[in-house]
C-alpha cells in the first residue's frame, strides 16, 4: 500500500519488501492514531478510499514494536514529544533515525545513530530508489 509517490514511497516500498525494518513504540501508535483521526485528513483519506483504521494497521504490521526506555533527563530540549523517537531507536538496535522532523535532524545523531531525512537516507543506503 503505497501512500504517495514521493520519497516516502520507496522507503515504504522497501519496509515491505523486508529490505529495511521500521521501528515503533506504543506511544508513537498512539500519536498516529490521534494523528490519523484529524479531521483535515479525511478529505484526502476519502479520495485515497482508505480510512484511519487502515492506515493504522498498514503501519502496525509493517513495524516492529518496541518498548522505549525511561529516562529522566530531556533528549531534545527544543521538543521533548520527539524523545520517543530516539529512545525507540535505541531499544531497537536502529542503524539511522529517519525523519523530517527538524527538531530532530538538527541532533544530526544520537547514541551514534545517524539522524537523516528520507532522501539522506535512500542516497547512504539505497542511492538507486532516491532518483
Amino acid at each position: 500500500m503505497g501512500l504517495r509517490p514521493s520519497l516516502e514511497g520507496p522507503a515504504l516500498r522497501l519496509a515491505e519488501a523486508g529490505e529495511i525494518d521500521l521501528c515503533m513504540t506504543p506511544a508513537m501508535i498512539e500519536e498516529l492514531a490521534q494523528v490519523l483521526a484529524y479531521g483535515k485528513l479525511q478529505p484526502r483519506l476519502e479520495r485515497l478510499n482508505l480510512s484511519a483504521a487502515d492506515l493504522l494497521a498498514y503501519a502496525i504490521d509493517l513495524a516492529s514494536v518496541f518498548q522505549a526506555p525511561e529516562m529522566d533527563a530531556t533528549i531534545v530540549q527544543a521538543d521533548p514529544e520527539d524523545d520517543v523517537f530516539l529512545l525507540c531507536a535505541v531499544a531497537a538496535g536502529a542503524a539511522y533515525v529517519v525523519s523530517g522532523d527538524h527538531h530532530l535532524l538538527d541532533l544530526e545523531e544520537y547514541a551514534d545513530i545517524p539522524i537523516l531525512t528520507v532522501h539522506g537516507f535512500l542516497d547512504r543506503e539505497f542511492p538507486q530508489e532516491a532518483e
